[in-house]
């Protein structure tokens, strides 16, 4: 009887302990997560809520999609999995009535947005800020009717106004 109940003591010991070696290494880091979520709640002056936050391995990211307050939408935001630099912000449902503030010397999304607005007439219909490939330029892209406008994110100025 002893041997029994010892067998399945160590049976179940096995088998716990199995099962946290396999959640630990596939669960996200809390130190990258914790950091990418600082960062978003900063450059959202905590305005919004973290409704998800991804590990995407095939693309070396993270991913944190932000309910922003009131009918703000959702804002996406990516990081380098390796470093959690900022890749990408961008805005995934309109109004686009919020505010952005991604730091690093560049300008809010609120004075771009303005700009754009200012240069083509209509409504947004998306934007996001990225690093261009060609120059690595920080940039706003806004999507205006027809047109895209691309305003430089440390300057302000617009960089083009495609048609």
């Amino acid at each position: 009887m002893l041997k029994h109940i010892l067998f399945s003591l160590f049976l179940s010991g096995t088998i716990l302990l199995a099962a946290c070696s396999e959640s630990s290494t596939t669960a996200p880091t809390s130190g990258g997560q914790d950091d990418v979520i600082a960062k978003t709640t900063a450059m959202t002056n905590g305005s919004g809520s973290v409704i998800s936050t991804v590990k995407n391995d095939d693309t070396q990211h993270w991913e944190v999609r932000v309910d922003m307050p009131g009918d703000g939408g959702i804002v996406k935001f990516e990081y380098q999995l390796n470093s959690n630099e900022l890749r990408e912000v961008k805005g995934l449902s309109s109004s686009f009535e919020y505010e952005i503030e991604p730091g690093n010397g560049l300008i809010n999304y609120s004075n771009a947005k303005s700009t754009a607005i200012s240069a083509v007439n209509g409504s947004i219909s998306e934007w996001k800020l990225e690093k261009d490939v060609s120059d690595s330029n920080w940039q706003y892209r806004f999507q205006i009717g027809s047109s895209e406008v691309r305003i430089n994110a440390v300057t302000g100025n617009i960089i083009r106004i495609k048609n």
